[in-house]
């Protein structure tokens, strides 16, 4: 490994260490907004209007998606949200872009999870657009973090090292 490839690889571990914060920051706010939304008087910053609210998309089922799918029971343990799923994924990038240098087969796990995180995002920009008719910049700021990793993780794939071949 070359200074120069070593130099790059740092840039993008502080690339989705930086997106991976940003997830953190945006997951911690929404889990805030769940855990308030219900008290009387509370008016959560990114309710904008009727038809730009973020608490109305956290009230919907899709906001649990394990459960809306059948999966788990609703209000289980195992019932999670999905800010609280953002804090588990944007928790584990960041720790895996910490321990970028010891994990095995790292680039294709970064790639794997990356793409599922932004099919998902797609599937839900469909469910906000098209079935709840809303918009919520919470998840705007989610689906933005989730297809820049995605990008940061296709960056990381295709690298090469400075003799032109492909770094593990």
């Amino acid at each position: 490994m070359t200074w120069r490839s070593l130099s790059e690889m740092v840039a993008r571990s502080t690339k989705t260490q930086v997106l991976a914060l940003l997830g953190l920051a945006i997951a911690g706010y929404a889990l805030s907004v769940e855990a308030h939304m219900d008290e009387d008087g509370y008016e959560a910053l990114c309710d904008i209007s009727a038809k730009f609210s973020c608490t109305e998309v956290f009230r919907s089922p899709y906001a649990h998606p394990l459960s809306h799918w059948g999966l788990v029971p609703k209000e289980s343990d195992l019932d999670l949200g999905l800010a609280a799923a953002g804090i588990m994924l944007y928790s584990a990038y960041f720790l895996a872009a910490c321990l970028w240098a010891i994990i095995p087969f790292r680039k294709i796990i970064f790639l794997t999870v990356a793409t599922v995180g932004a099919c998902f995002s797609c599937y839900l920009l469909y469910v906000l657009k098209f079935i709840l008719g809303d918009f919520c910049i919470v998840c705007t700021g989610f689906h933005f973090v989730n297809f820049s990793m995605l990008a940061v993780a296709i960056f990381e794939f295709r690298a090469v090292d400075g003799k032109g071949a492909k770094e593990d």
